[in-house]
């Protein structure tokens, strides 16, 4: 569904919706465990989401990338794309996921890697 989303979005020029379906996707290949076709999807959202200047978008795409660089070992990576999350969702006004996004780096810093409660 979301491919047929996405190609819809294409033909229409919606690129937030573009955005949008892209992002689904990368969740998609998440929950897939197929790590580098989830970073090349949020790599597009992250793309559009900058052009249109979403910054709430590319708040949830630190994070999922965030998730990915974490799940690869990469606490250096995970750390700088769940700061720059943290930071949007505080610029536009969005506490739980300030909140959220601090979690997952105390997480980091506590080393409870994997061992999250707060839905992320």
């Amino acid at each position: 569904m979301h491919l047929r989303e996405l190609k819809i979005n294409k033909e229409l020029g919606r690129k937030e919706g573009m955005a949008t379906d892209y992002g689904n996707l990368g969740n998609v290949y998440m929950t897939r465990e197929e790590l580098d076709r989830a970073e090349e999807m949020y790599l597009k959202t992250l793309e559009i989401d900058t052009g249109l200047g979403r910054k709430e978008g590319l708040a949830i795409t630190y994070a999922n990338r965030g998730l990915i660089a974490e799940e690869r070992g990469d606490s250096v990576k995970a750390r700088d794309l769940w700061t720059k999350s943290r930071d949007l969702y505080d610029e536009i006004g969005i506490p739980h996921e300030v909140k959220r996004a601090q979690g997952l780096l105390d997480g980091l810093e506590n080393g409870l890697d994997g061992d999250r409660d707060d839905g992320a």
